[in-house]
């Protein structure tokens, strides 16, 4: 069975609203995204936090949970696994907030701490990070969990079975190369916070950008 989507230059936004589809489908029977209607930049927020503003804090979690989450579900592969990476990161927010320098992209910041506690986490339990989905029903979760709901669903696919493809491509890319995906399209980091939140430079992380996108062209080129 064929699908069709519209495909924009910019490969890693175009996967990432091919993706929102199953998310919208997903979020409809579920209590759906946090909402944020702050006007406080994230900047803001930590500074708040940091003077005892629970609710500064609270803006930043309803910002940016449903990205986190998602970036540590694709990355890790395993459900349980993704959750205990998840909350140790809220919780280096929690411990770390005095540390958060104004001048750095929250963002960058967050999914930096991310980075490294997926990285602690493997090398405690001595193996190295998950390659591919393990077959261990952990699929329909990633596939539940597929994109961000922040995406118009009407730039989409008109079948499922796109969107199930592209999970299984993302998951398919070396580690480097699906990481800097997942940030930027999920996360919708710049290039400079990619790069920052990695601990490489941004050349690197636009070359790694730039295979990744080859790989998913030439993966779903039976759907263009």
């Amino acid at each position: 069975m064929s699908a069709t989507i519209v495909l924009s230059q910019d490969w890693t936004q175009a996967c990432a609203h091919a993706l929102a589809h199953l998310q919208e489908q997903w979020a409809q029977s579920q209590d759906g995204p946090a909402t944020d209607a702050s006007p406080w930049s994230d900047g803001e927020c930590m500074r708040r936090y940091r003077q005892g503003d629970a609710q500064a804090f609270r803006t930043l979690y309803a910002r940016y949970r449903d990205k986190l989450h998602r970036y540590a579900l694709r990355l890790a592969g395993r459900a349980s696994e993704a959750e205990e990476i998840f909350q140790d990161v809220w919780m280096a927010v929690v411990h770390g907030k005095d540390r958060y320098e104004p001048q750095a992209s929250f963002a960058a910041w967050l999914f930096g701490i991310a980075h490294r506690r997926a990285a602690d986490r493997w090398r405690v339990l001595g193996r190295h990070a998950p390659d591919a989905i393990d077959a261990c029903g952990d699929e329909e979760v990633l596939e539940q969990h597929a994109a961000s709901p922040l995406h118009a669903p009407d730039r989409l696919l008109h079948n499922d079975a796109l969107g199930h493809a592209l999970i299984k491509a993302v998951q398919a890319l070396p580690l480097p190369q699906r990481e800097a995906f997942l940030m930027k399209a999920e996360g919708e980091l710049s290039l400079e916070d990619i790069a920052t939140a990695t601990g490489t430079t941004r050349e690197t992380v636009k070359s790694r950008l730039r295979y990744a996108q080859q790989k998913l062209r030439d993966a779903l080129e039976p759907w263009r």
